[in-house]
């Protein structure tokens, strides 16, 4: 019993500082140091992926409570999320197969896209991320990166 549940909590296995396991559920993601310009692709994505959610909504994302966003919004949100998750894990790994917003809605926890964000940061070196979380979207989130 003691072995299954700490199966079950552990998200991420390093492989190496530029190369981490990520489980979840059965499956295991690799997520891959990225290079210079898919790191700048990436911001560019993040970010722009939280100015369209508050354009076609009207809202502000950093005032909104989680079980609010999620209820009102859960389509937008899975849509966008799946579309970036497959974008990151893709990454020099020839054998992933992408995953669907259905399987995102039914694995995927507020948890464990804080732990990506958080091994993302690490793993590229970007400092700004952290930050970024904890200013923007902490209030909706309540989450604690370090």
């Amino acid at each position: 019993m003691e072995k299954d549940l700490k199966e079950v909590t552990e998200l991420t296995k390093k492989l190496s500082e530029s190369q981490t396991l990520i489980y979840i559920g059965e499956m295991t993601f690799i997520l891959n140091e990225m290079s210079i310009k898919r790191v700048k692709d990436f911001a560019v994505k993040f970010v722009s992926a939280m100015d369209q959610f508050s354009k076609k909504t009207g809202v502000d994302v950093s005032q909104l409570e989680v079980q609010m966003i999620i209820g009102e919004y859960s389509e937008m949100i899975f849509a966008e999320i799946t579309t970036l998750f497959n974008w990151v894990f893709e990454y020099k790994n020839e054998d992933f197969k992408a995953v669907t917003e259905e399987w995102m809605a039914d694995n995927v926890s507020i948890r464990i896209l804080t732990e990506i964000m958080k091994q993302i940061a690490v793993q590229n070196k970007l400092d700004w991320l952290g930050p970024f979380f904890k200013g923007k979207i902490q209030s909706a989130l309540e989450i604690n990166l370090r």
